[in-house]
């Protein structure tokens, strides 16, 4: 639907209504849907009203999200409160992830250092059994490896390698993670 809306938007007649009623359309998202009381509920309507690709992955309530459409997530990905996700330059999240309280993704910021304040879009990709800390932050381009781990209120401004743990703003290697990893993400709750 999302998807129509953007098409229509790029007609010189009736983009600019067209393009005001598909923020409102996602704004819907944002602050209704993202608060039904059901993990069923709010996959089904981020998937077929809004385009997302996502697996059997639960997505907690009050998690805000632009470009839906740009964004893929695997089966059993826990993706908790309060997180936000910038879809705009595309997200890709494997399987297995652990995405805790308040996590925030960017996939869209400006450079300070072009004359005319240019926008940077670069996608983020997450790779299985990673996990991302409460509060912690993935800036533009940043990726995180297969089985990383970025520690809570950490701030990743370049690519975490596969099984490495990194912590700080900006977020540096701290050690390796070991590489065995048998559990197998499921955090169904009521209400949640």
């Amino acid at each position: 639907m999302f998807k129509v809306l953007y098409k229509l938007s790029k007609n010189p007649l009736i983009g600019s209504t067209i393009n005001i009623a598909g923020y409102g359309y996602l704004a819907l998202w944002n602050r209704f849907f993202t608060y039904f009381p059901s993990y069923a509920a709010r996959r089904l309507v981020i998937r077929y009203l809004y385009g997302m690709h996502i697996g059997r992955s639960n997505i907690h309530s009050g998690v805000r999200i632009l470009s839906p459409w740009n964004i893929t997530i695997g089966d059993n990905v826990n993706i908790q409160l309060d997180c936000f996700l910038d879809g705009r330059g595309g997200i890709h999240i494997g399987n297995n992830v652990d995405m805790t309280t308040g996590v925030k993704i960017f996939t869209q910021q400006h450079d300070i250092q072009s004359p005319d304040y240019e926008t940077v879009t670069r996608g983020v990709s997450i790779g299985d059994n990673a996990v991302i800390g409460s509060y912690a932050i993935i800036l533009p381009g940043a990726s995180i490896g297969e089985g990383a781990v970025l520690a809570a209120g950490s701030v990743a401004t370049r690519p975490v390698p596969e099984y490495e743990m990194h912590a700080g703003n900006p977020a540096l290697f701290k050690r390796q993670r070991a590489r065995k990893i048998d559990y197998r993400l499921n955090y169904r709750r009521p209400f949640h």
